[in-house]
C-alpha cells in the first residue's frame, strides 16, 4: 500500500476540519480482492489521538498482481482544538485489510402459497470444508392491513474451521412466474471460528398476486482475510 494523498482543510466556522486520504492498494496475494476494510487513527503533534474511523468497507475488484486507487474514509468534523494550533503536524495511521470472496449458489426455493405453509432447501452444503450451510426455511406472513405480505428466509450457517470470516452474506432475489425480478434483500454477519449464525434476509410490502408461482434464488458470499497493510503519513493543508 502507498498513501498517495493526505490533506486537511482549514478550520470552518465551528472550528472543525475535514480530511482527505487516498491510497494505492497492490494485490500481492494469490486471490482476487473483492472487499477492503480500512481503519484510521488521527494524532496531534504529541502523538495523542484526536479522532479516528474504523471498519469502513469498500467493495473492489483487484486481480492478482494488480493495483487500485481507493479513498480512505476518514472522520469528518474533527475539532481543530485537539491539534493546539499545530495543524502542520497532524499524522494519520492507516491500517487496511484485504478480503477474498468465496461464492456459492444455494439454488432456488419456492415461495409458500400462504402464511400457514413453509418451503425448504433440506440439503446441507459444504463451502470449501470451512463453512457449512445447514438448510433453508422460507415463510411468508399473513397479509397486513394494506394487504401486503413479507417473505422471509432462515439460513443456518456454521463455521467448522479455525478461520475467522469477516463477513458471510446471504443474498435473496425474488422472481415472478415470468422471470422478472420482484424484490431482493441481503444480510450478513461475521463468523468466528467454531461458531454458528442464522441469516434472515427478507422482502417486505409484497402484493400476494405478485407471489403466484414466484421463485427465490439464494447465494452465499464468504469473505476471508488474506492480506494486511499498515502505514502512516503527515497531512498537509489542501490547496
Amino acid at each position: 500500500m502507498k498513501l498517495t494523498k493526505a490533506t486537511h482543510s482549514s478550520p470552518d466556522g465551528d472550528n472543525e476540519i475535514g480530511l482527505e486520504i487516498e491510497a494505492v492498494i497492490e494485490n500481492t496475494t494469490e486471490s482476487v480482492i473483492e472487499l477492503i476494510k480500512t481503519n484510521v487513527i488521527i494524532v496531534n503533534s504529541e502523538g495523542v489521538t484526536v479522532s479516528g474511523s474504523y471498519d469502513d468497507e469498500e467493495e473492489v475488484f483487484i486481480d492478482c498482481k494488480e493495483s487500485s486507487k481507493i479513498d480512505i474514509r476518514s472522520p469528518y468534523g474533527i475539532k481543530a482544538s485537539g491539534f493546539e494550533e499545530k495543524l502542520d503536524q497532524i499524522k494519520a495511521y492507516v491500517d487496511v485489510q484485504l478480503y477474498r470472496r468465496q461464492f456459492h449458489n444455494l439454488g432456488e426455493i419456492e415461495i409458500p402459497t400462504d402464511h400457514k405453509k413453509a418451503t425448504f432447501i433440506k440439503k446441507g452444503i459444504d463451502i470449501a470444508g470451512l463453512v457449512k450451510v445447514i438448510g433453508v426455511t422460507c415463510t411468508r406472513s399473513k397479509p397486513d392491513d394494506d394487504g401486503e405480505v413479507e417473505v422471509a428466509l432462515s439460513i443456518g450457517i456454521r463455521n467448522v474451521s479455525d478461520t475467522y470470516f469477516e463477513r458471510v452474506t446471504a443474498k435473496f432475489v425474488l422472481f415472478d412466474q415470468e422471470g422478472a425480478e420482484v424484490d431482493r434483500d441481503d444480510t450478513y454477519n461475521s463468523l468466528a471460528p467454531r461458531c454458528g449464525r442464522v441469516l434472515e434476509p427478507r422482502c417486505w410490502s409484497l402484493k400476494p398476486g405478485r407471489l403466484k408461482n414466484c421463485i427465490g434464488k439464494i447465494t452465499i458470499h464468504v469473505h476471508q482475510p488474506v492480506g494486511y497493510y499498515s502505514d502512516d503519513i503527515m497531512l498537509t493543508k489542501e490547496d
